[in-house]
């Protein structure tokens, strides 16, 4: 299908409201951005025209761009410090188009041990609260299907790793094969002026919901909403060096 200049015109700017916003849209979304610059534009086939653009991709019929990386937020909950020694007590994962949650996952972990009594009282998570949850290895084809081949992003993410590729281990299985990105490391370049970086006084700085803290979802939701505010700091910071 070969575009008039119109529709041309349509898609690009399409792309730009999409680049701007950094979110997926419904079609109902772009249909209403269309027709409201003007006549020349209503009643365009609109969904034909971004099927034929390889700029666009169509994921959960939502609209966004192919340039936009998927990304895995995700945090895990421990009976302790030690990834040889303490076990996953709960597991959440937050999977991002671009910086916009798309879908979330989460799943107490019964550690097939006691949760000492300092741990319940920090994360709020007892024995009887896991004692009907699934073990690790019955969880892994879910992990591994809903994380697929997107970047993985945790807060001090050696942590999280180290516990994952621990019980991963006790499965008979190999460590993801996933990239990673931290976000206490970029929190360490582009908020030096912060008393700390750990992840709630972040995620306080940017106004973000720190509700629920030290549950596995709502810390997954925390690096979340932190890795799109110091992404757009990251570039800001590019563009002005």
């Amino acid at each position: 299908m070969k575009l008039d200049p119109s529709q041309q015109v349509l898609l690009n700017l399409i792309y730009h409201y999409l680049g701007v916003t950094g979110r997926p849209a419904l079609p109902g979304e772009l249909r209403t951005l269309a027709d409201g610059f003007g006549q020349r534009f209503k009643g365009r086939p609109l969904i034909e025209l971004l099927q034929k653009d390889q700029r666009f991709l169509c994921l959960q019929e939502q609209w966004g761009l192919t340039s936009w990386k998927a990304y895995t937020a995700l945090d895990v909950e421990t009976t302790g410090l030690s990834p040889v020694e303490n076990r996953i007590t709960e597991i959440a994962l937050v999977r991002l188009w671009g910086t916009h949650v798309v879908e979330k996952w989460s799943s107490l972990v019964n550690p097939c041990c006691p949760i000492p009594p300092y741990i319940v009282h920090l994360i709020g998570i007892d024995d009887e609260m896991v004692s009907a949850a699934p073990i690790f290895r019955d969880l892994i084809p879910t992990i591994r299907d809903f994380i697929g081949t997107s970047t993985l992003l945790a807060h001090n993410a050696s942590f999280d790793r180290n516990f994952i590729s621990a019980e991963l281990s006790r499965a008979g299985e190999g460590p993801l094969n996933n990239g990673w990105q931290d976000t206490l490391a970029m929190a360490k370049k582009v908020l030096p002026h912060l008393p700390n970086r750990k992840l709630v006084t972040i995620a306080e700085h940017f106004g973000v919901s720190t509700a629920n803290h030290h549950r596995a979802m709502a810390d997954a939701l925390m690096v979340a909403g932190i890795y799109d505010k110091m992404t757009t700091m990251e570039e800001s910071l590019q563009i002005s060096g």
